[in-house]
């Protein structure tokens, strides 16, 4: 029989069983509940992952959808960028001839890139071209018609028109009479398709101004999806940044767009010539005596406007000589002489008191080309060769071009300003 020592010291064993065993229980229980939270979270994250496998395969068919309809984007500052004279003459068909040579140009590039070994133009002779040319049409509608390639500002309006029509994806827009206009809707549009997966190249048509290279700089490390569209000049600065340049000859003009005066209807009077001075510009020089009723009055920028109350002078008419240059020649009968104008600096009206213009000394593209040549690495200094001075302090290099200019790049320079 068991003493009592021998029972107490199998009561305390029993106790410390009994502890044992509800230790026991106890981290079963806080497994159980662990396993349950596990179990709730990861029911959960498999939710999130059948939401995100579900989006992921439906941004893929996306994806795969839009690598279906890739394309080329053509962007065109169309304020430097004009088209062949012969299209823009002719109005609406001469736009909608300018997309079907422009997309056969592209299509024609693409496929000449479409080599079968680089990987960036896989395919590209399947890619659909867009073009986004961008004008103010109200400046550029003037100096077409200054220059004699349309007759109204609005034959502009016809021609873009045409060119919009004729391709699904070409646009011609007006970008209005904002100095930048044109400039912020290309930078918008360039942004916003870069990094565009569907636009696989941009070939872009700036690279007159110089304020584009902060645009394309930025994207010197993905140059194959960027091409230069040269037209009248191409910066040296953007040739530095080892873009590809291309130019479509039978799309867009290679000298700069000519503008010159209109020549008037009416007739001059009797004696008068033109005169060209040191800058090359024509003014009217009266060496005979003017016409019958005619009297002079200055205003107040010292202009001499002939005021005609009688018969103006007969048989004016105006001819060309091989350079380009413009010189009225007078025939028939002339008006007896009259008083000598002493400044010679006349505006010659007709018989209805509207305005009638000699031209200014001919600019012809040789000079264009010309000029572009000798700016393309430096600028002239419009007040040194305009004013005869220049602004720069003492002490101090211009950094423009004050070597001699000779008269018709001095007419150019103004006109351009």
């Amino acid at each position: 029989m068991l003493g009592q020592d021998e029972i107490d010291s199998l009561q305390l064993q029993l106790e410390g069983f009994r502890e044992s065993d509800q230790k026991k229980l106890d981290m079963i229980q806080r497994l159980l509940e662990e396993y349950q939270k596990i179990s709730e979270r990861c029911e959960h994250l498999e939710n999130d992952l059948e939401v995100q496998t579900s989006a992921r395969r439906e941004m893929q068919m996306k994806t795969r959808a839009l690598e279906h309809k890739p394309f080329v984007l053509v962007l065109v500052d169309g304020d430097h960028y004009v088209f062949n004279d012969e299209l823009l003459k002719a109005g609406t068909e001469g736009g909608v001839e300018a997309a079907r040579l422009l997309c056969e140009a592209v299509t024609a590039e693409l496929k000449s890139l479409d080599d079968g070994i680089s990987t960036n133009f896989a395919g590209a002779s399947e890619w659909r071209v867009m073009v986004r040319v961008y004008a103010n049409f109200a400046g550029l509608s003037a100096a077409l018609v200054r220059a004699g390639l349309q007759k109204s500002v609005n034959d502009l309006n016809n021609f873009a028109g045409g060119f919009t029509r004729g391709k699904p994806l070409f646009d011609f827009v007006d970008a209005g009479i904002e100095k930048e206009g044109a400039d912020y809707k290309i930078r918008e549009l360039f942004d916003l398709l870069i990094e565009s997966s569907q636009c696989k190249h941009i070939i872009f048509g700036g690279c007159h101004d110089q304020g584009y290279l902060s645009l394309l700089t930025p994207h010197k490390k993905i140059d194959s999806r960027i091409t230069l569209l040269k037209a009248t000049t191409c910066n040296k600065k953007f040739r530095a940044l080892g873009y590809r340049a291309i130019e479509f000859h039978n799309v867009f003009k290679s000298v700069p767009l000519l503008e010159g005066n209109n020549v008037g209807t009416g007739q001059m009077a009797q004696g008068s010539h033109i005169h060209n001075n040191q800058n090359g510009f024509v003014r009217p020089q009266v060496s005979g005596q003017m016409a019958q009723g005619t009297h002079v009055q200055s205003n107040q920028n010292g202009i001499i406007r002939p005021q005609v109350s009688g018969q103006m002078a007969q048989g004016t008419h105006v001819q060309s000589n091989q350079n380009g240059i413009i010189h009225p020649q007078i025939s028939g009968q002339l008006l007896p002489e009259g008083p000598r104008s002493g400044s010679g600096r006349v505006v010659y009206l007709n018989k209805d008191n509207q305005r009638v213009d000699l031209p200014l000394l001919g600019i012809t593209e040789h000079g264009q080309a010309r000029f572009w040549r000798r700016t393309d690495n430096q600028h002239l200094c419009n007040e040194y060769h305009l004013l005869g001075k220049c602004p720069a302090l003492p002490g101090r290099p211009c950094g423009y071009d004050h070597a001699y200019v000779d008269p018709e790049l001095i007419l150019i320079l103004k006109e351009r300003l």
